[in-house]
């Protein structure tokens, strides 16, 4: 009887210094992730629709606040997806289109 009780001891310390590892590993990853600048917002932003097809709806300007359903996008897919498709509009709030040079001004 002595003999599991000291095994299950040994198992306890153990797994104590395991979670104490675990604290200080993660305390460690936390202060990274502070240190860390967040990444810059993406510079453009094509905005798909729900459902199957998931077409492209909208573009934005990386910095519209518009929506968070899409993807970041470069300056060319954007003015291919305005130029091809004829159902995306520029996004009336933060205006790629005149940001891109597509409108005169």
């Amino acid at each position: 009887m002595t003999s599991s009780w000291s095994y299950a001891a040994g198992l306890e310390l153990t797994l104590a210094r395991v979670d104490e590892k675990i604290g200080v590993v993660r305390a460690a990853d936390e202060e990274r992730t502070r240190r860390r600048p967040p990444p810059e917002p993406p510079r453009w932003w094509i905005e798909y629709g729900i459902g199957a097809t998931r077409r492209p709806e909208r573009v934005h300007t990386g910095a519209c606040q518009v929506t968070s359903r899409g993807r970041a996008a470069t300056r060319e897919s954007v003015l291919e997806v305005l130029r091809t498709v004829p159902s995306v509009i520029a996004c009336p709030l933060c205006r790629p289109d005149s940001e891109l040079g597509l409108l005169e001004s």
